[in-house]
């Protein structure tokens, strides 16, 4: 897995951390300890693509005279599964806080 906020790589061994449950769930990177997820809509979406595209498919094999109808929802149900696939990515949901440092002794050093 590739970490939205740190850009770091990580395994799913190395998650310590788990929030939620079934679509919603999020996950917290080990490296900057942000918490990622994934996008409950877009999931809803492809699983819903996949599903509808097997049943056109399964409908229209046993159904000859449905055929033209079937496969272009098939088709259709395809395209939306696969650019809800390529949209649904892990996201930072929330960001870890940053410490404030102060560093006005550094800037007044090089005014």
């Amino acid at each position: 897995m590739l970490c939205t906020h740190c850009s770091q790589s990580f395994g799913v061994n190395q998650v310590l951390n788990q929030r939620g449950k079934g679509l919603n769930s999020q996950i917290q990177c080990p490296h900057c300890e942000a918490w990622l997820g994934k996008s409950p809509t877009l999931s809803r979406l492809k699983i819903l693509g996949f599903y509808i595209g097997v049943a056109a498919l399964v409908y229209g094999y046993f159904t000859p005279e449905l055929r033209n109808i079937t496969t272009a929802v098939a088709i259709f149900s395809a395209m939306i599964l696969l650019v809800s696939h390529m949209m649904d990515h892990l996201k930072v949901t929330q960001a870890p806080e940053q410490p404030q440092i102060d560093d006005s002794e550094h800037r007044r050093k090089y005014r």
